[in-house]
Parts: structure tokens; sequence; C-alpha cells
């Protein structure tokens, strides 16, 4: 009995110390917009983060080995655009290789592979389509399709991240 509890017990051990292992690696860090007030986590142990552009409006990211890249920005909707034609146009924009489109209440996910990498765009609209104070937000992260098994946890997370504040 007594050897029963204790092979259970170091397996449910063994799980804990690999999921946290596996999953506990990533020290993520939140980038905060102050222009349009959106936040990202992205891993710093993966990215890192460049100058934010001179107008406020984003940041790129990009790994030590130069074969990813995370881009994040915001806009305002000055030309007063509905999210479904922003979603038509950005999908016009990846003629071939979109895997998967979701256009959702606040926003859309378009993502898929090309030339060898795999993109996931996400993009949100805080405010109504029609007004001017309107403003876009988009995450777009690309990669190799080699790496997929390793950034698909990391796209996941930082896609649950961001957000406006």
């Amino acid at each position: 009995m007594f050897m029963q509890i204790s092979l259970v017990l170091f397996k449910f051990l063994a799980v804990l110390l690999l999921g946290s292992f596996a999953f506990g690696q990533a020290n993520y860090e939140t980038y905060s917009n102050a222009r349009f007030e959106y936040d990202l986590k992205y891993p710093t142990d993966v990215f890192n983060p460049q100058e934010e552009a001179q107008n406020g409006d984003g940041r790129a990211f990009l790994t030590k080995d130069g074969t990813a890249k995370v881009l994040v920005w915001g806009q305002y909707n000055a030309l007063f655009k509905t999210l479904k034609t922003a979603y038509n146009t950005d999908l016009k924009s990846h003629p071939k290789g979109v895997s998967y489109k979701a256009l959702l209440k606040d926003g859309y996910v378009i993502s898929g592979t090309s030339g060898g990498k795999i993109f996931y765009q996400k993009t949100l609209l805080n405010g109504k389509d029609d007004d001017g104070g309107a403003v876009f937000a988009t995450f777009l992260i690309e990669y190799d399709a080699t790496d997929k098994a390793k950034f698909d946890p990391i796209v996941r997370e930082m896609a649950a991240s961001f957000k406006f504040n």
C-alpha cells in the first residue's frame, strides 16, 4: 500500500515538475502603450523589445536569432472603417495561406502560413465603428513553421493577454 501511494505521489510530482519546466520557464512582462491604451504580454526570454516607435503607436520585438518577430501597434479609425471592412481588407493582404479566420464582436483573428513562416494577427477595435475616436490595435507575430511547437503556447499566451486597458 505504501509503495502504491509513493508511486502515485512520485508520478504526481514528476508531472508537476515537468509541467512547470515546460510552461514555467517563460518570464512574461507587459508592454503597455500609453498613446492607444493597449497591453500585450511578451516572454522576455524569447523576445527582445526594440525602441518604441517615435510616434508612440507601438513596438517591435525580435528574437535574438532573428527568426521570429512581433509587431504591435495602434491607430485611430480615421477612415471610419467598420470592423468587417478592416477584417476583409486584412484578409486580402494575405491572399494565400490563411488557415484560420474569425470575425469577433470586438475584433478579428487571421492566421496561416506564407513563405515558410506562420503568421498570427489579432486586431481589436475600441469604440464604435463609425466613431472618429475609435481605435484599432493590432498584434502580429511571425515565426518559422519549423518552430510551431515552440511558439504555439507563446502565441496563445500573448493573444490572451492582448487587450485595451
